[in-house]
C-alpha cells in the first residue's frame, strides 16, 4: 500500500469498521484541483474567523457597530469640576463690618478688608491659627487683640488668599514706601507692616484701625511717616478653609420640645440640681455645689448623648437620654 493509501485508510478508519472501505487506490488529485481545494478551504476559514457563530447577518451588524465606534471621535475624560475661588481684584478693598461689641484690633480688621469677611469671621480665623478647632471646647472665647504677621498670613490663608513676603531692611517711611511701590504691590491688595499695627493698602485705597475700619484714599491715611518693615502682598486664590465657629445652635422640629427633652436628659445624665443652656454651652449645678459648672459646648454635649460610647462623659443611658434620642430619630 502507498504511503498515500496508508493515510486514507487510517483517515477512515471508522468505515473500515462498517465494511465500505474502497478497494482500489485512490489517483491523487491533480494540481488544478488541489487549487481549487485550497481556496475553498481558504474561504471556509475566514468566514469561521468572521462569523464564529454562524449567524452571518448578526455578525456584519456587530462589526459594523465596532467600525464605527473605532472611527467615532474620542471624549475628552471627566474631570472633576473645581470650584471657582475668583482672583484677586485689584485696587480695591473691603470696609471692615464691625459685628462684635469689643473695640476693633488692627490684626482682624485687615484680615476683614482684604477679604470681604465681618470682624468677628476674621478673628474666628486667627483663633483657628492659634488653638485650633478645638477652641469651641473652652469655656469662653478666647479674645484676639494683638497678632502676629504669620498668624495674619495663615489666617488669610484658611479663607483663601496666598500671598509674597517683602522685607525691607532699611524701612522707608510708609509715604516713600508708596511712591516706590512696583509691579504687583502697586495694585494687589497687601499687608503693610507698620511699627505699631499693620494696614490694608491696594492701589490708591487705605483701611486701618484708625479709618476706623472705612475705606478711605492713600492719601487720607494717617500714620505716614511711620516705618514700614515688611509687606505681604496677596497674589493668588485658593479653595477656602473650614473655619471653627460658635455660631447659633440651628433649631430643629419641634424646637420647644426637643429643647425640654434635651435638658430633661443633662439633668438626668448629670444629676445636677440647675441646667443653663446657652446656644453654644452647657452649665450646670451639681449637688451640693453653688457655682456653675462648665459641662462643654452644646454640640459636644449634644453628640454625647446622641451617640453614647464608654470614654464619653456623659454616659448616655438614662431614660430621659433614651426620649431624646427617639425624638431626634436616632
Amino acid at each position: 500500500m502507498t504511503p498515500c493509501a496508508r493515510i486514507f485508510v487510517d483517515d477512515d478508519e471508522d468505515l473500515l469498521t462498517k465494511g465500505a472501505i474502497m478497494s482500489h487506490t485512490p489517483t491523487p488529485p491533480s494540481q488544478e484541483e488541489t487549487s481549487k481545494r485550497a481556496r475553498s478551504e481558504g474561504d471556509r476559514q475566514s468566514n469561521v474567523l468572521a462569523f464564529p457563530f454562524g449567524k452571518t447577518s448578526a455578525a456584519r451588524s456587530i462589526q459594523a457597530e465596532l467600525a464605527r465606534r473605532a472611527s467615532a471621535p474620542a471624549k475628552p475624560a471627566a474631570t472633576e469640576p473645581r470650584p471657582d475661588v475668583g482672583a484677586i481684584k485689584p485696587r480695591y478693598l473691603n470696609d471692615a463690618i464691625k459685628d462684635t461689641r469689643s473695640r476693633l484690633y488692627p490684626g482682624t480688621v485687615v484680615i476683614a478688608s482684604l477679604t470681604g469677611v465681618t470682624v468677628s469671621q476674621a478673628a474666628d480665623a486667627v483663633r483657628q491659627v492659634r488653638y485650633g478647632a478645638g477652641w469651641l471646647d473652652f469655656s469662653y472665647t478666647p479674645p484676639i487683640r494683638h497678632t502676629q504677621g504669620n498668624e495674619i498670613e495663615q489666617a488669610l490663608r484658611l479663607l483663601g488668599y496666598v500671598g509674597q513676603w517683602r522685607w525691607f531692611s532699611d524701612q522707608p517711611t510708609l509715604a516713600a514706601y508708596l511712591k516706590s511701590r512696583t509691579g504687583v504691590e502697586r495694585d494687589h491688595p497687601s499687608v503693610v507692616f507698620l511699627s505699631t499695627h499693620a494696614v490694608a493698602v491696594s492701589g490708591c485705597v487705605f483701611c486701618d484701625v484708625l479709618s476706623r475700619g472705612v475705606v478711605i484714599d492713600i492719601d487720607d491715611a494717617k500714620g505716614r511717616r511711620k516705618k514700614v518693615s515688611r509687606v505681604l502682598v496677596l497674589t493668588k486664590r485658593i479653595a477656602p478653609s473650614k473655619i471653627a465657629s460658635r455660631t447659633p445652635a440651628p433649631k430643629k422640629g419641634a424646637s420647644s420640645k426637643l429643647d425640654r427633652l434635651f435638658h430633661e436628659a443633662i439633668k438626668a445624665e448629670t444629676n445636677a440640681a440647675r441646667v443653663k443652656i446657652t446656644p453654644h454651652e452647657v452649665f450646670v449645678i451639681r449637688p451640693n455645689e453653688t457655682g456653675w459648672y462648665w459641662l462643654g459646648s452644646r454640640e459636644n454635649v449634644e453628640d454625647q448623648i446622641l451617640m453614647p460610647r464608654s470614654d464619653n462623659r456623659i454616659a448616655g443611658n438614662t431614660d430621659a437620654a433614651a426620649a431624646y434620642r427617639a425624638a431626634m430619630g436616632h
